[in-house]
């Protein structure tokens, strides 16, 4: 009897270690991990960065589907290019998910970093009296409606004690920003680096100054989303699962690599001048990491959507953050297996 309860005990350890190292390999055993030969993903990207991110990375070389990529200018744009099957991924900040949701176009996501750092925050047109934020009241302000800048202006609202109802809004493109403000058109704009300091290069002693982000102000972070349509594909869904995985290893090789992103994405592929090339480093003061989607990400994307939605934003609907998300890719990060290290025969 002693003899069959040692074996059943062995028994029952050897499964759950067997259950434990394949949960452990494959992850959420639903998303599928064999990418077929053939496959091809096309990413919606913004003026090459996730695909100069993989490949100066090496880890472009290392995906198991065939990658490629169009870019555009903003989330929305990607967002459309989802829609009309021309993308099956994009690269987003957080407000275009909240988009994607509110107007049902079956998009969700599948990756989530923070780069720690003022990366964009508010800059102000000359002479506009504006020294802090809780001076933006009553002032004109540039907004594009459904990017991440505009949650930026409306928390920097929030945490000042003011509200959207306290500012006049004008809707602009993200590209006009800065020469609406040099042409006195709005008073404040949300502008990312390098746009930033070359703005403020541009307007020398006039008093245009940038504002830094409340606490909260800007939560600085990068999304994948893919469609749900290419996800309801088996080798669709491993393809973005491996894409995922390399997409994060590249984001933590960009950390200790700085320099080298400087000078061949900054400098090289986007001819910044090395001055500029600087003002996005030295934007970026901490490290991008990646962060737990249900203590961090979702309760933030849920704190977005009230706050846009107290705006007036996406209205008629109740909005739940975590149906922006596809639960099978929570728990991937650098350190999972990517396709070809899970299959190794191909």
């Amino acid at each position: 009897m002693r003899k069959q309860s040692t074996a059943l005990k062995t028994g029952i350890a050897a499964f759950f270690s067997t259950v434990l190292a394949t949960s452990s390999l494959a992850d959420d055993p639903s998303l599928p991990t064999r990418v077929p030969p053939g496959v091809k993903i096309v990413l919606a990207d913004d003026a090459n960065n996730a695909a100069s991110l993989l490949r100066l990375s090496g880890e472009y070389d290392k995906l198991a589907a065939d990658v490629s990529f169009a870019n555009f200018t903003s989330g929305p744009l990607r967002l459309e290019a989802i829609r009309a099957g021309a993308a099956q991924v994009g690269a987003v900040g957080d407000v275009p998910p909240i988009l994607a949701h509110f107007s049902g176009a079956d998009v969700v996501i599948v990756g989530v970093v923070v780069t720690e750092g003022p990366t964009t925050i508010i800059a102000t047109a000359p002479d506009s009296g504006i020294k802090e934020l809780k001076d933006l009241k009553g002032k004109k302000v540039g907004i594009n409606p459904g990017t991440a800048q505009q949650a930026i202006v409306f928390r920097n609202l929030r945490a000042t004690g003011l509200t959207p109802e306290d500012i006049v809004p004008i809707n602009l493109g993200l590209a006009e920003f800065a020469d609406a403000l040099r042409a006195g058109q709005i008073d404040a704009a949300v502008l990312k680096q390098p746009d930033r300091a070359r703005y403020l290069k541009s307007v020398p002693g006039t008093g245009a100054t940038e504002i830094a982000s409340a606490g909260d102000g800007n939560k600085n972070l990068k999304i994948l989303y893919a469609s749900k349509t290419a996800l309801a594909d088996p080798s669709q869904a491993a393809a973005i699962r491996d894409l995922v995985v390399h997409w994060y290893r590249a984001h933590l090789w960009k950390n200790d690599n700085a320099e080298t992103w400087a000078k061949q994405y900054l400098i090289k592929d986007q001819r910044l001048s090395e001055e500029d090339a600087k003002s996005v480093i030295d934007a970026e003061t901490g490290k991008t990491y990646i962060p737990g989607w249900k203590t961090e990400i979702i309760p933030r994307q849920q704190d977005t959507i009230n706050l846009l939605q107290a705006a007036g934003n996406f209205k008629g609907k109740e909005l739940k953050a975590e149906d922006e998300f596809d639960h099978r890719f929570d728990g991937l990060n650098n350190e999972s297996k990517s396709a070809a290290e899970l299959h190794p025969d191909g």
